[in-house]
């Protein structure tokens, strides 16, 4: 590394995290909560009932230590980037997780102390038995590992001589504690792992966000940005491995013969009670471990797809507005003729409001029997089945309009109003019916930011509807004058 790099990692999170005056508060709470108990996802009063906890003790021995809340710790811990604070799917209180920094602080500060034993000779045999996995694994030549197997082969038949002869050869002591440490570790090692990966997932959600806020292009290129970058990921070294290890940990043999050998090397008396206890218990952290990330990437992907839904919405109001100030404007000019203008034979798309489409109606299933025949009169066939539907006179209800904007002194009449005085007979239908009126006299201004509740009995069943509709005006069209005033009122 040089000077540069390192001076450019002084602001990380863990370097922070060092140097701060709480350090040794974060670490020790951290450490046991979220690395010694694999704890993830811990609600905000059982942690704070922790910090208290602990809080008064150290105050106890050293007045006026640690003066504030333990409130106002965890707020500046998070603030600071080493715990994250979220609330689940559907509960009400924040829970904290610890985040890749902290456990990154944790690890280097337990690697301080001097150690009683360090093991070397199984770090020696892992880096061998891995330079001759990646030699022979990588090897296109059959005869090169035809030649490999056989060499293993034999290594193999000379053991089983030795034995045979009744020469055994076992672990000392000293190399069972060396692989042991290194199987904590290493098992301690991969919890952290997973919440980098968790970590990585998160920050490619809110670039995502931020990309999606202020992007310029359609919403077909935001959503391909972001599949490329999810594909980047997984297909990269660290989604590999990852899915590999989550593959292993899905299958029940493994996962069974994995625990009968903690079980068994738990038990080997070489170890002289080292053996750590809580190792039996990793199997079932890394696959917790493990479906908490797989749950992460489901809650990231529901919540990106709410936030382009929204971003969508917005931008059909918008659309929606931006063509109703086009038709006001050309309603405003419609009558000057001494405008200077040009004809261009150009498609164009024609705008469908959902207003504008017919109700649905649900079709009944019949069944039909082809095998049977029968001769029918068609005198006694009843056909009204097939003209059954919902019919709205449209000319009615326009002149339910006409009559109120011309009684209206200002010329001007709501549509609750009209309502009111017309009350509906035929529910929803009639009343997106009114919603579609056109005629030369009238203009029609729509308040988005105001709504109307309207109450009508449902049709062929009891009780009423209410519906919220926007403040609609409908005014006396006279060169589009009176239509701009009445919106601008």
């Amino acid at each position: 590394m040089d000077f540069d790099e390192i001076t450019g990692l002084v602001g990380h999170p863990a370097w922070v995290l060092l140097r701060a005056d709480t350090a040794a508060l974060v670490l020790s709470l951290g450490g046991t909560v979220f690395i010694d108990e694999n704890a993830r996802g811990v609600p905000q009063t059982v942690l704070e009932s922790r910090l208290d906890d602990q809080l008064y003790l150290l105050n106890d021995r050293d007045s006026g230590a640690f003066p504030r809340s333990a409130a106002a710790y965890l707020a500046e811990w998070t603030k600071n980037g080493w715990l994250r604070k979220y609330y689940p799917p559907g509960e009400d209180e924040a829970n904290f997780d610890a985040t890749p920094a902290l456990e990154k602080a944790v690890a280097w500060v337990r690697s301080l102390p001097a150690r009683s034993f360090i093991g070397t000779e199984s770090r020696l045999n892992t880096v061998v038995a891995l330079l001759r996995q990646m030699t022979f694994g990588s090897q296109t030549d059959p005869q090169t590992r035809i030649e490999e197997l056989r060499r293993e082969r034999d290594a193999i038949d000379e053991q089983m001589s030795r034995l045979l002869t009744g020469e055994v050869e076992v672990l000392s002591p000293s190399a069972l504690l060396d692989r042991y440490q290194q199987v904590e570790s290493t098992a301690v090692e991969l919890l952290r792992d997973f919440r980098e990966v968790e970590g990585n997932l998160r920050e490619l959600d809110r670039r995502l966000r931020q990309q999606v806020a202020t992007a310029e292009g359609g919403k077909g290129e935001q959503l391909a940005a972001f599949l490329l970058d999810r594909d980047e990921i997984a297909q990269s070294d660290q989604g590999q491995s990852f899915q590999a290890f989550f593959d292993y940990l899905l299958s029940p043999g493994r996962q069974e013969e994995l625990r009968e050998l903690l079980e068994r090397v738990s038990q080997l008396p070489q170890l002289k009670g080292r053996a750590n206890r809580g190792l039996l218990k990793v199997p079932y952290a890394w696959l917790e471990a493990a479906e908490n990330t797989q749950d992460t990437v489901r809650q990231l992907t529901e919540q990106l797809r709410r936030f382009l839904t929204d971003q969508s919405r917005a931008e059909d109001r918008r659309v929606q507005a931006l063509v109703r100030s086009i038709r006001r404007h050309v309603a405003d000019l419609g009558d000057r003729g001494d405008l200077p203008g040009m004809e261009l034979e150009l498609p164009r798309a024609d705008v469908a409001l959902p207003m504008e489409r017919r109700l649905y109606m649900p079709v009944e299933r019949i069944e039909l029997d082809t095998n049977m025949a029968q001769e029918f009169d068609d005198a006694a066939v009843d056909l009204s089945e097939l003209f059954a539907g919902v019919h709205v006179d449209t000319q009615a209800l326009t002149g339910h309009v006409l009559d109120a904007v011309s009684a209206s002194p200002t010329g001007q009449a709501n549509l609750a109003a009209i309502v009111d005085g017309h009350p509906l007979t035929q529910g929803l239908a009639e009343l997106l019916a009114y919603l579609q009126i056109e005629d030369p006299a009238l203009g029609v201004a729509v308040d988005q930011n105001r709504t109307d509740q309207i109450v009508y009995p449902r049709v062929q069943a009891p009780g009423y509807t209410r519906a919220t509709v926007p403040h609609v005006t409908f005014v006396r069209n006279e060169g589009g004058t009176a239509a701009g005033e009445a919106e601008r009122k």
